[in-house]
């Protein structure tokens, strides 16, 4: 766990590194078009993939340790995920002669479609089953530096868009050739047509229908003010989503680490322990979800300006909205799959998915021609909201959160000292942008955690006694 956990902080880090010069060398209309490009992309692999890694994993991991029949169902996974692949492409190349917009774009599409095959050989869900996370950590990490290390050196210019899409595709992807060597620690995988298409497809598809779903709705708008606006816009409201996607990650780790507890109580059914734990998770959701969103809220200029530029200062509007849908985002997240997935609600959950992205599709394709990149923020706030309020309204029937109105209270109580401070440094302090956003950030954090022990909020508590503990 802590090799991956290691590899998920090094996929933040590495953004966080490359994104602010990338946007700054590349500039707004070509940061817009790779992320078009790559949104298009991004659909083919899903294609690709169907549902296989979340049901390789899932049924692998069952007969890993039988030798025979494993390398028998890893050869059939295999042998769908490459069929597969060779209709996506066949499906791009199609879209790619018949649709005019895509002609502007040919170059960069076709150097990030190299990711389709790529992931495909790359066979992640075999590390996954055995659980090699020492290798995909080192490998990833190693790939990571070298794409670095290229980034710097042969990015120098907004000309160099193209080569800056060769570098992100091995970054991405450029390791999967040595998984696909390295398999054979593992097992003997080729190409079969002996495949057990009614056992497998069934489930396969269901779960691509579920990842079709959530991608839709998470990629939908970068796509649409794509065709609906133009490059200019996209990379504005790429700053915006960059920013939105760490915090999101950072903060889902709270929910991720919790989900296995959660279903083990609930097969266990013991009850009342699984809803002392979930209210426990939701109040240390709310503790440091909030603050985090006003900080944003607060200091979105800074954020954008640091980030990427005073060239993109226009996202620091989209920002503000995108935080605010960071809120009902993992409300959702919690109540759905913390809660009513570990019940074993998965369906309901998937048609509040359908819902809610079906909402966010018909709203931006209404709202992106007038207000662009912040109809788009605008509507993920819509779409988050309602799949929040179904999923809240459903998992409300398996916990009853209690004093939530006080937690609330308290939290934004300690929130206020955030506003306050930021006025009066901005009011009395001269200095470096940089060095003034890290100062208010880092006494915000002291402040809101001595106002929160001050107003006993039992999540903070919880937490100093937990160090004592260990102490």
């Amino acid at each position: 766990m802590a090799l991956n956990g290691i590899k998920g902080i090094m996929s933040i880090l590495f953004p966080l590194i490359t994104f602010p010069y990338v946007s700054r060398i590349l500039g707004r209309s070509n940061i817009g078009r790779y992320n078009f490009s790559l949104s298009i992309i991004n659909y083919f692999i899903l294609l690709s993939g169907l549902g296989i890694n979340a049901y390789a994993i899932r049924e692998g991991a069952q007969i890993r340790d039988n030798r025979r029949k494993f390398e028998r169902f890893a050869s059939e996974m295999y042998s769908i995920n490459f069929g597969a692949t060779i209709i996506s492409y066949i499906l791009l190349g199609i879209l790619l002669l018949i649709i005019p917009k895509f002609q502007g774009y040919m170059s960069l599409l076709i150097i990030l479609s190299l990711q389709i095959g790529l992931k495909t050989i790359g066979i992640e869900w075999l590390y996954a089953i055995y659980e090699d996370y020492a290798y995909i950590m080192f490998r990833s990490i190693f790939f990571q530096l070298l794409s670095l290390i290229l980034l710097f050196t042969l990015v120098r210019s907004e000309s160099d868009v193209n080569l800056y899409a060769v570098v992100t595709v091995m970054s991405a992807s450029g390791c999967n050739i040595l998984n696909l060597l390295h398999a054979k620690k593992y097992c003997k995988i080729r190409l079969t047509k002996n495949i057990e298409w009614k056992r497998h497809m069934r489930p396969i598809l269901l779960l691509f229908a579920m990842t079709v779903t959530v991608t839709i709705y998470a990629s939908s708008d970068i796509t649409l003010l794509g065709f609906l606006c133009n490059d200019i816009t996209v990379g504005i409201y790429t700053v915006s989503t960059k920013v939105y996607s760490i915090i999101k990650t950072l903060l889902s780790a709270i929910l991720t680490v919790s989900i296995p507890r959660l279903s083990a109580l609930i097969g266990e059914k013991k009850k009342d322990e699984f809803n002392t734990v979930a209210e426990d998770i939701y109040k240390t959701l709310l503790t440091f979800v909030l603050p985090v969103i006003v900080g944003i809220i607060v200091l979105r200029k800074e954020i954008v300006l640091i980030l990427s530029g005073q060239e993109y200062i226009g996202a620091a509007s989209s920002l503000v909205l995108l935080s605010i849908a960071l809120f009902f985002c993992m409300g959702a997240w919690y109540w759905g799959q913390c809660i009513l997935v570990p019940v074993k609600k998965e369906a309901t959950v998937f048609k509040v998915t359908v819902v809610s992205a079906s909402v966010n599709i018909v709203l931006n394709l209404v709202m992106i021609p007038i207000w662009e990149e912040n109809a788009a923020a605008l509507t993920t706030i819509i779409a988050e909201g309602i799949s929040f309020l179904c999923c809240y309204l459903q998992g409300r029937r398996y916990v009853e959160i209690q004093k939530i109105k006080i937690i609330l209270i308290k939290i934004m109580t300690g929130c206020i000292p955030i506003f306050i401070l930021y006025i009066f440094v901005n009011h009395y302090f001269i200095l470096p942008m940089v060095i003034n956003t890290a100062l208010i950030i880092s006494v915000s954090i002291i402040l809101y955690f001595v106002v929160e022990i001050l107003m006993k909020n039992e999540v903070i508590w919880d937490i100093i006694s937990r160090r004592k503990t260990i102490q």
